[in-house]
């Protein structure tokens, strides 16, 4: 692994602050540059736009990292589907100019791509994905997400090192209302502030998925990173807790820690076309490269997310 600077890309993003200390605390004697793509810019960072092809040559002429952790995509299937043009923008076409400057001024480097287990799409139906599940995408952001793996692949150069994570559902503290876990909390927590009716609006609740912390996800990241002597030049490495737990099951636990009660509505508009009923992973080839499955319980997690929520709100919760 070259001992050049480490690039955070997508440094303003739910997973990045997490990512970005456990970095740090792995990696003390290496400068670590954080990426935006707009203002305001983290100190010793920069603001660029990956699509912008001369801006990123540049960044990466003068940065010439010796990783670069690449997390800047859309990451939401929702607001993929209302905007598929600038998905494929920024998840391939951002890649693709990334790993062009990249080969060009950084061959030694080790690239870590976050990916996504949206890639395995259909193939889930089949039971927990291993890392030799072929892909089968649905939709916009599954596939640009498999068409930027594509893009590192055929791109980088022979000496670079390409690791890429396959992460399942995660959650925890600063994530956007456009994922399940922290709609139902900011939904709750508006209820409890009385903004709103006592009525949380839900899509499918049957569906079963694999959740992570979003720390323990961070943890997978630099447990893949550390093990990067172990690992071929281009490897795949799915990152799940191993087991399933049906929406319902979150939404339930989630009202257990309100100190309201609520009623449910199935919105149209939150379910899913071609809906996967269960997703879910091996976790085998990940546990040989580090101590896993992780230990941390749903239910912490989940009060964390809900507690996020209602500081935004300002809402103080009698005990």
């Amino acid at each position: 692994m070259s001992n050049g600077p480490i690039l955070l890309t997508g440094s303003a993003g739910f997973v990045a602050p997490y990512v970005a200390a456990r970095l740090e605390a792995t990696f003390p004697g290496r400068a670590l540059v954080k990426l935006v793509r707009l203002a305001p810019v983290p100190e010793g960072g920069y603001a660029v736009e990956l699509t912008n092809p001369s801006a990123t040559d540049d960044l990466i002429r003068t940065v010439k990292p010796g990783i670069v952790v690449h997390l800047a995509a859309h990451s939401s299937v929702a607001k993929a589907n209302r905007s598929p043009s600038s998905v494929w923008r920024d998840n391939r076409d951002g890649s693709y100019w990334l790993a062009k400057s990249i080969a060009r001024h950084a061959p030694e480097a080790t690239v870590f791509l976050a990916s996504t287990a949206e890639v395995y799409g259909s193939n889930l139906k089949h039971g927990p994905a291993d890392e030799t599940t072929p892909p089968m995408p649905h939709g916009p952001y599954a596939n640009s997400k498999l068409a930027s793996e594509f893009v590192f692949e055929e791109i980088l150069t022979d000496t670079n090192q390409l690791l890429i994570a396959r992460p399942f559902n995660h959650t925890g503290p600063g994530q956007m209302e456009t994922f399940v876990v922290a709609s139902f909390a900011a939904q709750l927590a508006r209820i409890e502030a009385g903004l709103v009716p006592p009525t949380i609006s839900v899509g499918n609740l049957d569906a079963k998925r694999d959740f992570l912390d979003v720390r323990d996800v961070a943890n997978a990241y630099i447990g893949i990173l550390k093990a990067a002597d172990r690992l071929p030049k281009r490897a795949i490495v799915n990152v799940a807790r191993g087991e399933a737990m049906s929406i319902r099951e979150i939404l339930d636990l989630l009202c257990s820690l309100a100190k309201v009660e609520v009623s449910v509505e199935i919105d149209p508009s939150r379910l899913r076309p071609n809906e996967i009923p269960v997703a879910t992973a091996s976790t085998a080839f990940l546990s040989t490269l580090m101590d896993w499955p992780p230990h941390r319980p749903i239910i912490e997690t989940l009060k964390e997310v809900l507690d996020d929520q209602r500081k935004r709100l300002k809402v103080v919760v009698p005990g």
